[in-house]
């Protein structure tokens, strides 16, 4: 293997020693031909070149809207919410020049179109598409300011009737549609469709918009010489991009040629070039010119099926005869003499960028990023940008590739930490039920009574165990009661205070007299608990956490959570609480801690506020809403009052309980207080048993069972005309059923674990709407 400046020397003085042999040896009708292939090879390679434009110009939109196509399928990306969807494409819109519009549609009717004119991009919201659809243009600014929105307005317009819809639902993967006049803007244009399907069927269709006019720059750029000619025509023969032509030279006019057939007319000399065979260079006279033509075919994007035709003077490629004929031998005479000193230079001057590029290439193909190369030579400094870009690329493939799969696990576990909560509920409400009735049968001041309130007490701790596991699968909604925010924030310090290590010191600054909250206290111990976990993280060399709590002036309760630490940087500021947002390195942060502390904080009606202090370090602000007028602060640790069973002796009690330890404990406790119990393992059993018995005065139903669910059997029993009260159990979260059966005062719906001392209070509330 030879070192690259010894290769180009000598691969170069041989070259120019052939050169000078062959031009001093050839005679002219040799030379002729030659410069005629040299120029058929030119113009070949200038239509190669332009296809590669046209390749890169439309796969550079069509990567654009893949970008779009996952962000729907991923749910961060809905036409239906416009705001969210300009404040995620409208940076990704304006970092191009290409497209000119994009289009989404949602398969059941909302639709949003981005629109650019001039320099500025709009965006029109429609929603009831049809003659009674109504739109509205939002006029979109620099990130972070303000859309400008006009007021709604009708519009006869079906989205979902256009060309670029019909061939984006009829495709299975994107595609570019045939070329047509687009709605908006009334110019020729072609678009390229993306069919949003998931397991569920369609959801939309996303179009992007590509003025044919912005490809005639790029085409007419692509020309090699000045009185070259590039046209691109559709199988059928009409112009589809027009050449660099004096009749052609203002919008209105290319606008009025558009899909035009080819020779009626205009273009005579491209005309000739649709008769001959693909890839096959012609030589003609046209107007007195040696014309050099030659078509290809472009087809390697999907629905695009173009022929690239290109005439080319030959005099622009070979010059005159005579000047031809005069200069080679003069280069020849003078390349004898400039050959060993241009040579040398040549190889000074390409081998070590070149060198420079196979480091850089071995550096990405190593996964590492490639050093800079400094040449002056064009095509060299294109390989590095080229290859700097395509270091990006893989980075950023890299860093959604872990989101995604981070994600993906944060999923798994929630679902997983769902059902096991699920479970583990059945297993507390058997244990404390159980507890209970045991607690009932001793005689006061009994030694082991002691025992059994801290076997309780332990009990209902592992169920807030459980239920935070449930807010983390977002399977449950926090259960708000009245807490003192001043005894909670010491009580989370305290868990807080080792955590931090030895370097950080600790303050809490407490207003008295705050009113109470309303909240769950083991999701804002959570809240606290991951700040502080921020802090701590914030200042690696110590400082100083300080907590403060006051009222603020709007009457809400304000807890701060400042540290003296590096602060955040302004760029992901304005963006903090977004998922995979993180101002730690990668691999130390996932990015979701401050997204779960602002959902837990949302759901308790209240917001979270950052920012940097003038003196350093960052702050927190939590607001949350006081509770109501009259509300007590549950103690934490208080002993539970023992409530005596009602008076429901007689009552005939259904019990539908798929897990077996809880559903005997029911039993035994509702017979305990002299009730008549049927018990059921299953809905299906227990619709059987309502079929043959009957008569019933109360069900108490889990609602996740086999077969047919606790919903299911109140729906069979409610069919049957019976109106009897109705208790629904779950243990892993009621979401979505509040709202169904609000209405029913006959109905009413307890979590898992629950304790007798609620449920048969609660029995004989329900059995006294009845007797009403």
């Amino acid at each position: 293997m030879l070192p690259i400046r010894r290769l180009l020397l000598r691969d170069l003085l041989v070259l120019m020693a052939g050169l000078s042999a062959l031009i001093l040896g050839l005679s002219w009708w040799s030379q002729q031909q030659a410069l005629k292939r040299q120029a058929s090879a030119r113009t070949e390679s200038a239509l190669h070149h332009l296809q590669t434009v046209l390749h890169l110009e439309l796969k550079a939109s069509q990567s654009l809207g893949e970008v779009v196509r996952g962000w729907w399928l991923d749910g961060a990306l809905d036409p239906s919410r416009p705001e969210e969807a300009a404040r995620l494409l409208h940076p990704l819109l304006t970092a191009q020049r290409s497209i000119t519009s994009l289009n989404l549609a949602r398969q059941d009717g909302p639709s949003l179109l981005f629109l650019r004119r001039s320099d500025a991009w709009f965006m029109r919201e429609l929603i009831q598409p049809g003659p009674q659809a109504r739109i509205r243009w939002h006029r979109l600014g620099a990130p972070g300011d303000r859309m400008i929105t006009e007021a709604w307005t009708p519009m006869d317009y079906d989205p979902r009737t256009r060309p670029w819809y019909l061939a984006g639902i009829a495709a299975s993967e994107p595609s570019w549609t045939e070329p047509y006049t687009f709605y908006t803007t009334k110019d020729p244009g072609i678009t390229c469709t993306f069919p949003i399907r998931d397991a569920r069927g369609l959801l939309g269709v996303a179009a992007l918009d590509f003025l044919l006019d912005d490809l005639t720059a790029s085409v007419w750029s692509a020309q090699p010489t000045l009185r070259s000619r590039c046209l691109v025509v559709d199988p059928e023969g009409r112009a589809v991009i027009l050449p660099n032509d004096p009749a052609f030279q203002t919008p209105a006019s290319r606008r009025q040629a558009f899909l035009s057939p080819v020779g009626t007319g205009f273009l005579q000399a491209q005309a000739r070039l649709l008769k001959v065979p693909l890839g096959r260079t012609l030589s003609f006279n046209y107007r007195g010119d040696t014309m050099i033509g030659l078509i290809t075919g472009f087809a390697s994007l999907p629905g695009i099926h173009w022929r690239l035709l290109m005439t080319v003077p030959e005099e622009d490629l070979l010059g005159p005869a005579r000047f031809r004929l005069w200069s080679m031998f003069g280069m020849a005479v003078l390349s004898l003499g400039l050959a060993a000193w241009r040579i040398l230079h040549i190889a000074r001057r390409v081998a070590g960028p070149i060198t420079q590029l196979g480091a850089a290439a071995e550096a990405l193909g190593q996964g590492a990023t490639p050093p800079p190369i400094h040449s002056r030579i064009l095509e060299i400094r294109s390989l590095d940008r080229a290859l700097r870009k395509a270091s990006e690329s893989l980075i950023d493939q890299a860093r959604l590739q872990r989101q995604l799969e981070h994600s993906q696990r944060m999923e798994t576990v929630g679902t997983l930490a769902g059902g096991i909560a699920h479970d583990v509920n059945n297993q507390l409400a058997a244990i404390l039920g159980q507890l209970h009735l045991c607690r009932e049968t001793l005689p006061d001041g009994h030694s082991a009574l002691n025992r059994i309130h801290r076997a309780e007490e332990a009990t209902r701790r592992c169920a807030q165990t459980t239920k935070a596991l449930l807010s983390f699968s977002h399977q449950s909604r926090p259960e708000l009661q009245p807490l003192d925010l001043n005894a909670l924030v010491q009580n989370t310090a305290a868990i807080l205070e080792p955590l931090l290590g030895g370097r950080i010191r600790l303050r809490c600054h407490l207003a008295p007299d705050l009113p109470p909250i309303s909240g769950d206290a083991v999701q804002l111990e959570q809240v606290l608990l991951n700040l502080g976990v921020n802090a701590r993280d914030a200042m690696p060399g110590g400082g100083t956490l300080s907590l403060t709590t006051h009222l603020g002036e709007d009457g809400r309760v304000l807890l701060d959570l400042q540290d003296t630490g590096s602060g955040i940087p302004e760029a992901i500021l304005s963006r903090l609480f977004e998922p995979f947002v993180t101002t730690k390195e990668q691999g130390k942060g996932t990015g979701l801690g401050l997204a779960m502390v602002f959902s837990i904080l949302k759901a308790h009606g209240g917001d979270i506020h950052a920012e940097n202090m003038p003196e350093g370090g960052a702050r927190f602000r939590v607001r949350l809403p006081a509770a109501g007028a009259g509300a007590v602060p549950m103690t934490q640790g208080a002993e539970r009052l023992r409530t005596a069973s009602p008076n429901l002796a007689g009552r005939r009690i259904l019990v539908v309980e798929d897990e077996p330890l809880l559903r005997e404990m029911l039993a035994d406790a509702l017979t305990l207080a002299r009730m008549q119990v049927t018990t059921a393992p299953d809905g299906a059993l227990a619709w059987k048993v309502w079929q043959q018995a009957g008569g019933f005065d109360l069900v108490i139903s889990d609602q996740r069972m086999p077969d047919c669910t606790g919903l299911e059997l109140m729906a069979l029993i409610r069919e049957s005309g019976s109106e009897v009260p109705f208790i629904l159990v779950s243990g892993q979260g009621l979401e979505g059923m509040e709202g169904r059966l609000a209405a029913d005062r006959r109905v009413r719906l307890v979590p898992k674990p629950f304790e007798l001392p609620r449920l048969l209070p609660l029995m004989e509330d329900m059995l006294s709407l009845r007797r009403g």
